[in-house]
């Protein structure tokens, strides 16, 4: 009788799970569809039962980071509840090598279904800003969080290996006195009471 050997079958969050592995220790340059197939002992068209390309399985990696930002309470006051959303979304993207790149590749991709951008908006509307203000405070608080933690991750990245001497750009205070200046306009713009 001879013995056949039982292919392994992986789930999607075995996937998912060894995508973001491979991403925290290599960032997401030596992310492959190939190398997710190796470290699972697959081939590589395994894992399109799951995700029907590395965009899709990018996209549900940001949407796994992004998990965890959600809105506080409505009972703290809007602007800060926009601060504490611009706070723990830098923090989940800067617990992740390259995880502001891979969320902005997904956001970009329009594939997210995070809805992170959603609570912006909804916590500056509850404020009393018009959809049109709201809107724009969401997009200046996303860009300032995206645009500052990629420069911050890739400088990093380059001082590890070498390529530049540490910075000694103050990241964290850049991003508050940032956040700071975006919540005094939202302030600004509110209608005279």
């Amino acid at each position: 009788m001879t013995a056949y050997a039982v292919p392994v079958v992986n789930s999607r969050d075995d996937v998912l799970r060894t995508a973001l592995t491979i991403l925290r220790q290599y960032g997401l340059a030596d992310l492959s569809m190939r190398r997710v197939a190796t470290e699972l002992d697959v081939r590589p068209s395994a894992l399109y039962w799951h995700f029907t390309n590395k965009q899709a399985l990018l996209t549900a990696m940001a949407d796994t980071v992004l998990s965890g930002v959600l809105p506080r309470s409505d009972r703290m006051r809007w602007d800060r509840q926009l601060e504490r959303l611009a706070l723990d979304l830098r923090a989940a993207l800067l617990a992740v090598t390259d995880g502001a790149e891979l969320v902005s590749i997904s956001q970009a991709s329009g594939l997210s279904s995070a809805a992170i951008g959603d609570h912006f908006v909804a916590a500056a509307r509850r404020g009393g800003l018009s959809a049109r203000d709201a809107t724009a405070v969401r997009t200046a608080v996303w860009q300032l969080v995206i645009g500052l933690t990629i420069e911050e991750q890739t400088r990093a990245q380059m001082a590890g290996i070498g390529a530049l001497p540490p910075s000694d750009r103050e990241f964290d205070r850049e991003f508050a006195d940032g956040l700071a200046l975006i919540l005094d306009g939202a302030r600004h713009r509110l209608p005279a009471s």
